[in-house]
């Protein structure tokens, strides 16, 4: 027991939890907001109401806040006229930021080595597929009903949507390096995570966002979610870290994370 726990650390400490988190929570709200304007100038109003929805559930937006967020949606028409081709290049450059850091998270949870230009087309194909994703699954839900029959059809989704997007990421994001049986537990891990610190944040973001809007405007908001954004990403690299060794270790987790007793059966051969 002590040598996956010694493994855990030292792969941890390689990794850098807290750096990494703290990289990740910046790259995502440098590149939430101008997503945010693409996707509602681009999506169906259904979808992009979704996206306003969520946002205000999620991020407890109000007052001012949340009447530039509602703006977005009541421009959706200047916002497509304002458009660029290089406009929409400097934003999924942004993004694509996202997603090479996140990259670099699973690759050194995993201990591969860092690939070239091959894996950054991954992660632009890895964000147009997840604006597609978080499309649709927001309308999904945006129109699951109400009463008990509705909750427990938006639960059911937002849960294998999860679980989905969390094992498929590392797939993507590795370019196939690792087995998809491998990346199932850390699939549902960080699912199952993020699901736990999104009621907790239902809770505890909304407060803090109301609180720091009216002691310091707009940018308290920035500095509210900013800080979440901190400890969500902390647990996504935590969760990874966490599923790679479980994986790669002997022993009957790993061999049921592998799905096979060879401690090199995580591996994908490479053609």
């Amino acid at each position: 027991m002590l040598r996956p726990f010694g493994t855990l650390i030292e792969r941890m400490v390689s990794v850098g939890l807290i750096s990494s988190g703290i990289i990740l929570a910046a790259q995502t709200f440098l590149a939430l907001i101008p997503l945010l304007m693409v996707a509602t100038a681009l999506l169906p109003a259904d979808a992009a109401g979704g996206v306003q929805q969520a946002m205000r559930d999620r991020l407890g937006l109000s007052g001012t806040t949340d009447a530039a967020v509602s703006q977005l949606i009541k421009t959706r028409a200047e916002l497509q006229g304002g458009l660029t081709v290089f406009g929409l290049l400097v934003v999924f450059a942004s993004a694509t930021s996202f997603t090479r850091a996140l990259q670099r998270v699973y690759e050194l949870a995993w201990g591969l080595p860092r690939l070239g230009i091959r894996a950054s087309l991954r992660g632009l194909a890895w964000l147009l597929a997840v604006v597609a994703y978080l499309a649709v699954l927001g309308t999904a839900i945006r129109f699951a009903g109400a009463g008990v029959p509705g909750t427990l059809l938006r639960s059911v989704l937002a849960t294998s949507g999860a679980v989905l997007l969390w094992w498929w990421t590392p797939y993507v994001l590795l370019v196939g390096r690792v087995r998809a049986r491998a990346l199932v537990a850390g699939g549902v891990l960080t699912a199952v995570a993020q699901l736990v610190v999104g009621a907790i944040g239902s809770v505890y973001l909304p407060r803090s966002v109301r609180t720091n809007e009216r002691q310091f405007g707009t940018i308290g908001v920035v500095f509210a979610i900013e800080s979440w954004l901190v400890v969500v990403s902390c647990v996504i690299v935590g969760c990874a870290v966490i599923a790679a060794v479980a994986a790669q270790t002997d022993g009957p987790i790993g061999r049921l994370c592998r799905g096979t007793a060879d401690p090199e059966g995580w591996r994908r051969p490479q053609a």
